[in-house]
């Protein structure tokens, strides 16, 4: 019986070490009004050629032409300025 005992504990605490944890919450972050993308704001440079464009300071933004390759993360605040090779203003969106 000693023997059985002896046997019994650490195979219990091999298992024990098996089970799985739950995987963790997801929290989904929603921006607020005051952090929204603001593209619509800059419309008026595109078709434009090689405009000058300020943004206020601490703005995200990046600048590429088309067929760039760029990253694909979501940023919703994000200004993405595009231009084609000639450097007119193609398109500017959110993301």
């Amino acid at each position: 019986m000693r023997l059985f005992l002896a046997l019994a504990i650490p195979g219990s605490a091999a298992l024990a070490g098996c089970v799985m944890a739950p995987p963790p919450s997801t929290t989904i972050v929603v921006p607020s009004a005051s952090t929204q993308c603001i593209a619509d704001q800059y419309q008026q440079y595109v078709g434009q050629q090689s405009p000058a464009i300020t943004v206020a300071a601490g703005t995200e933004y990046r600048h590429y032409r088309t067929g760039d390759p760029v990253t694909r993360d979501l940023n919703p605040t994000r200004l993405n300025f595009e231009y084609d090779r000639s450097g007119r203003l193609v398109s500017v969106t959110c993301g």
